[in-house]
């Protein structure tokens, strides 16, 4: 069978049949040339790739003792606060005093109306004077009756040897029974009126005791008459500002009556609350407190005093209370002030002040090894203002060594390992 005797056998006979074969023939002429292509196409290379070094900033350390410092506000007070009030019922005759005025110790604020008190004080030493002359006329009776005693025994021996003699002339019958009897009525009236005098003697240290009674009783009355006097005269009990004046001239005052308040300058004090990370080493050096103070931004330097006992409500940590020296007219020391400070610590042993960049979730802080990051776990210990006012944080880490340098850059993905270009 010749060529053309099998093309005319294998060609389609109808139109549908020929589309088919046409397509078929196509779709492998496609395919042939495309596995010719990638047959004779070049070999693929594999593409090198290189590892990103992140620019970083960095800080040669040196660890050294530092004192670690943290901001805070204080509210000021003061721990003594006067309420001066009377227990007198007078009428107020002027009022020396204006809320905000320095006073003194000792100085006039109020003056009332002690015409009724000085009565009284007329009438308690009046009855002094009286219960006095009385104990001095009991003294002298008593010394009297002392000198008298020996009379009033010698009266009695010569009445009882009278009778002693009568009762042996009765024995004899040399006198009437009527004579011994008179003589008998002589010498017992005689003891009658010694015993009345030895009762009395011996009654004296009570007469006197009693009349000193009342006389102790009296001069209390007088103590108190004159205190009262002194209370209508209402002094400074000590310096410092007066905050409120509760009466005006005219005003009656009765028993609890508020006169007004003052505040004991010596005892002002900046309440701060400490936070509780602190509290620990707070309570470390709060035998000594001498290495604690809190400063204000105007410079004023205020030791710790005390902590208090109780967390207040609202709060977390416990306050902290730093001395104040308040001076008079000083307007900055108003109660209830708030006042910015800087609370300084005692120093601390080999720590190293850090940028806020460098620290990582507040624990950790990246060294450079080898342009590769290596991460160190730290112990934040505080805070740090730099003499150029550059805010520092204090941390501290057994793998902190000198020269070591710590990035000061806070990158989005800082691990260890991570490849680095310090600048």
């Amino acid at each position: 069978m010749n060529v053309a005797t099998l093309v005319t056998k294998l060609t389609p006979r109808n139109l549908r049949a020929r589309r088919a074969a046409i397509g078929a023939g196509i779709i492998a002429v496609a395919a042939l040339m495309s596995a010719s292509i990638f047959a004779t196409g070049p070999e693929p290379q594999p593409e090198t790739r290189t590892e990103k070094a992140w620019p970083v900033s960095t800080l040669a350390i040196d660890p050294a003792r530092l004192s670690p410092s943290f901001s805070a506000h204080g509210r000021i007070e003061a721990s003594n606060l006067a309420h001066l009030r009377t227990d007198l019922s007078a009428q107020v005759r002027e009022v020396h005093v204006k809320e905000g005025e320095w006073v003194d110790q000792g100085q006039l604020l109020i003056s009332l109306d002690d015409r009724e008190t000085r009565l009284d004080l007329a009438q308690q030493q009046a009855t002094v004077a009286e219960l006095e002359a009385t104990l001095r006329s009991i003294e002298i009776e008593a010394q009297q009756l002392e000198q008298s005693t020996a009379h009033y025994v010698s009266m009695q021996k010569i009445a009882q040897q009278k009778l002693e003699r009568h009762q042996n002339l009765m024995s004899q019958r040399l006198i009437s029974q009527a004579l011994l009897d008179e003589v008998t009525g002589q010498a017992n009236k005689v003891e009658i009126e010694y015993q009345t005098h030895q009762r009395r003697l011996a009654d004296f240290p009570n007469r006197l005791a009693a009349q000193q009674a009342k006389l102790d009783r009296a001069l209390a009355s007088l103590a108190d008459a004159r205190l009262d006097v002194e209370k209508s005269q209402v002094l400074a009990p000590f310096s410092g500002p007066v905050l409120n004046v509760h009466v005006a001239p005219g005003d009656r005052s009765t028993l609890g009556t508020a006169l007004l308040d003052i505040a004991d300058a010596s005892t002002f004090e900046l309440r701060v609350q400490i936070p509780d990370e602190y509290g620990n080493r707070f309570f470390e050096h709060l035998s000594t407190a001498s290495g604690i103070e809190a400063q204000s931004a105007s410079g004023t330097r205020m030791p710790l005093l005390r902590f208090s006992s109780q967390v207040r409500e609202g709060q977390s940590g416990l306050d902290g209370f730093f001395g104040l020296t308040v001076e008079s007219g000083a307007p900055t020391t108003a109660l209830g002030r708030m006042v910015a400070v800087t609370v300084t610590l005692p120093e601390e042993a080999d720590v190293v002040a850090l940028p806020i960049q460098s620290l990582y979730e507040n624990d950790r802080i990246y060294a450079v090894e080898d342009f590769r990051l290596e991460a160190i776990r730290i112990e934040r210990v505080g805070e740090l203002l730099t003499e150029q006012g550059e805010y520092r944080v204090l941390v501290r880490s057994p793998n902190l060594r000198t020269g070591q340098k710590i990035i000061t850059t806070q990158l989005p993905r800082a691990i260890s390992g991570l490849l680095v270009e310090p600048a």
